[in-house]
């Protein structure tokens, strides 16, 4: 295959798991380039594997698992700190790892209690049969409190809910109980950011992740209208197309807010990031396929795609931040993606200088992690006017969402919202994951865990595993512009809180805007006006 046709195809496949499986991004992409890019656009994430025959003396799927995850897993020791640190958080028990015997794995359910103590929101179960996604056509927004509306609407044919309308119960299930539950069962760090991940998956996921929440082909929803009349109304999941993908990018990249809100004096500029899939961006397309019509190298062409679309939206950012006195990034609900193209967007924001980040694997002998430098594009441009920035978060903040949250705040950015979800490594896209050898089931989880620091006391190569996380566990994870911290499991922790309510679910968060900076003000975090 020639180079210039290898690209054309990297840029048509369809790889809309980058977003439909929860938001994990790529490590290897991010530490090798554009090579694990490529593969990441031309591989799917479903697995195909022929059942084999095991021999009776081969380990249980247990023994196996446990095995797999003290060789391969990033830290295992990680994990445990963080459970000490927010017992009130932890999922199960770390009896996979630890046990003098480990669990026995006979069931998909029993996969899901086993790995759920990980804490890591991107542990994901594969089964042969089940591996590809479904829909239904909509997307929900969760609130703090356990509340949940209809959001956005991924296919025009849905018609049955109206965004905006508020659901009531999931299947005869009060929402706040069925989310409650259906976060027993979901990966991740925090409790609320379970919840929000399983509103998502309820939407959008595999018909495994489904059966693992209780929900059949068939879902019922319990509806308020707009009118305030209560109805019921019943969604098929659908299979996931080759327009799904892009219609839940697009959809999750709309704003909620208009451009400017007025906020206690200040005209507060909105910047709305949902995902960064630029797969699905034309002006990423078209630039990537015109570069490599001259340019042969691996890295030329994508760089190209990545610097046309953040010229593309510094041209709208210029324009807002023109208007406004103080630039919000909103990141709620951001889903992921690209890291590169999110590194690429943080620096056309701010003319301060970002964090480095450091991917961390399991080193050359147990006890040792092993240091890999990200790496690092050259600018594609920056705001024409810096502003004072806030970045806002919340419970489905998440991967690469996070990132640019962290590497911002890390920067001197403010952060409002909720604690993300903890979604601080990455997962290689090309990864079949590990195969139970008693299992049609293959089990997914983070090839890596990142951190981030301003100074300069970390370096490539290996280092002590109780030396980093002794470093990085300080103050319960606390992240800190003085030394290196670390989101996985932990995510990052806004500076003022600013619980979403069903009203900000009503109102797109206006009048949660203003909230923000009157709590900014009052905490002199940002001068009146």
């Amino acid at each position: 295959m020639t180079q210039e046709r290898d690209h054309q195809m990297m840029l048509k496949t369809n790889a809309q798991n980058i977003l439909l499986s929860t938001g994990w991004k790529n490590s290897v992409e991010r530490s090798a380039g554009s090579r694990a890019v490529r593969r990441f656009l031309m591989t799917a994430v479903l697995l195909s594997c022929s059942t084999i025959a095991v021999a009776a003396t081969s380990p249980t799927d247990g023994e196996a698992l446990r095995q797999e995850l003290r060789q391969h897993y990033p830290s295992l020791a990680w994990v445990e700190r963080y459970r000490q640190a927010f017992p009130a958080e932890v999922q199960g028990n770390s009896d996979l790892w630890r046990a003098a015997v480990p669990p026995t794995l006979g069931s998909y359910a029993d996969i899901l209690t086993a790995l759920v103590p990980l804490q890591d929101q991107h542990v994901a179960l594969v089964d042969i049969n089940n591996g590809k996604q479904e829909a239904l056509g909509i997307l929900f927004r969760t609130s703090s409190d356990g509340a949940m509306v209809v959001w956005r609407h991924i296919d025009p044919v849905m018609t049955a809910l109206i965004d905006g309308e508020q659901i009531t119960d999931v299947d005869g299930q009060p929402v706040k109980r069925w989310l409650e539950n259906a976060a027993n069962q979901t990966f991740g760090g925090n409790r609320r950011s379970r919840m929000a991940e399983a509103a998502l998956k309820l939407a959008v996921a595999t018909p495994a992740d489904h059966a693992a929440a209780g929900l059949n082909r068939e879902v019922r929803f319990g509806v308020v209208g707009k009118d305030g009349k209560h109805r019921t109304v019943t969604l098929m999941y659908q299979p996931v197309t080759a327009q799904t993908g892009a219609a839940l990018a697009h959809a999750v990249e709309r704003s909620d807010l208009p451009d400017i809100v007025q906020a206690y004096g200040y005209r507060v500029g909105i910047v709305r990031f949902g995902a960064f899939a630029p797969q699905y961006d034309s002006v990423f397309n078209d630039a990537a396929e015109a570069a490599a019509k001259h340019d042969t190298s691996d890295d030329g062409p994508m760089l190209a795609g990545y610097c046309a679309v953040v010229r593309e939206r510094l041209a709208r950012i210029n324009d807002i931040a023109a208007r406004s006195d103080v630039l919000l990034v909103d990141l709620r609900g951001n889903m992921g993606g690209f890291a590169r193209e999110a590194r690429l967007l943080t620096r056309a924001l701010t003319d301060q200088p970002l964090p480095t980040t450091y991917d961390v694997f399991p080193g050359s002998q147990p006890g040792r992690l092993k240091l890999v430098k990200q790496v690092e594009d050259p600018s594609c441009g920056t705001v024409t006017k810096p502003h004072s920035l806030i970045v806002w978060i919340d419970g489905g903040t998440r991967s690469s969402g996070e990132f640019m949250a962290t590497w911002l705040w890390a920067a001197g950015a403010l952060t409002v919202g909720e604690r993300t979800v903890g979604a601080g490594g990455g997962r290689d896209a090309g990864s079949t994951g590990f195969k139970l050898p008693h299992s049609s089931i293959s089990v997914k989880y983070s090839g890596n865990f990142s951190v981030f620091e301003t100074g300069t006391r970390l370096s490539v190569g290996e280092i002590p595993e109780s030396t980093l996380i002794d470093i990085v566990a300080q103050g319960n994870f606390a992240a800190s512009r003085a030394r290196p911290f670390a989101i996985q499991a932990v995510g990052l922790q806004p500076d003022v809180m600013l619980p979403t309510t069903l009203a900000d679910l009503a109102d797109g968060g206006a009048d949660a805007v203003r909230r923000a900076i009157s709590q900014l003000v009052q905490q002199k975090l940002m001068p009146p006006r």
